[in-house]
């Protein structure tokens, strides 16, 4: 049986939209857009900083109660935040209430969890990014209920990348244009983007294993972005590779 695509019609109109976007306060707006859509009331990304006052090289975008922020900011909670701590010291998915991430904390972070909940940011899941430069970076997702649907967070999280690596180059020094893909990468990319596993791509190009990942490695690397997913997106938006 053949696997699902890696992007669907959604997907790449998210991430053309985020394309388009011209600044940060754009990209806000549509990425909040897209995480009420899918059923985060409150959702958080970017860069670990004061969310008011994120240096120049990073971003924080956040919808969370205002009252929260603001208090957050003004007790600097962003130094010791246990969520930011956990994905700092090695945690890539994890839930605020699984007592493996809640009963090590020590009594300072616990409270800042406690009074975040008094604002209404009960049930957490958090996942982590792929740095700012010097800043380590995250997204959280905040429901009124222990059950997400799993769906629904996949969809959340793949937008989360896609919009953390279009704020991370709107922060960043102007890229060189889009590298120009060979004839061989094109292929591959285009076949995994289609969700066909390295093997068969191989069978299919009468090529090896071993080979079809050096060209989609090779792609991740030109195009600067953490997976093949990214990768496939950035084909898609240069036109070297169909939707």
């Amino acid at each position: 049986m053949q696997s699902a695509p890696l992007i669907d019609d959604a997907v790449l109109d998210f991430a053309q939209a985020c394309e388009a976007a011209a600044s940060l306060p754009e990209l806000e707006r549509v990425w909040d857009a897209r995480m009420r859509a899918l059923g985060f009331a409150y959702a958080a990304l970017g860069g670990h900083a004061d969310p008011l006052h994120p240096d120049r090289a990073t971003y924080v975008f956040c919808n969370y109660p205002r009252e929260w922020v603001s208090h957050y900011s003004t007790q600097r909670y962003f130094l010791i935040d246990p969520v930011y701590r956990a994905v700092e010291t090695g945690a890539s998915d994890f839930l605020w209430h699984d007592p493996d991430f809640y009963q090590g904390l020590p009594w300072r972070q616990r409270r800042i969890l406690a009074e975040a909940r008094e604002c209404g940011l009960r049930f957490g899941r958090t996942h982590a990014l792929a740095p700012t430069l010097f800043l380590a970076a995250s997204s959280s997702l905040v429901t009124d209920c222990v059950d997400v649907d799993p769906a629904a967070y996949a969809t959340a999280k793949l937008a989360n990348v896609i919009t953390h690596h279009r704020a991370a180059l709107l922060c960043a020094p102007p890229l060189a244009p889009t590298p120009k893909l060979s004839i061989r990468e094109r292929q591959c990319l285009q076949l995994s983007a289609r969700g066909r596993t390295d093997g068969e791509i191989a069978r299919d190009l009468g090529i090896s294993v071993a080979t079809v990942r050096r060209h989609i490695e090779s792609v991740r690397l030109r195009f600067r972005v953490s997976s093949r997913v990214q990768a496939a997106v950035r084909a898609v938006l240069s036109g070297q590779i169909e939707p």
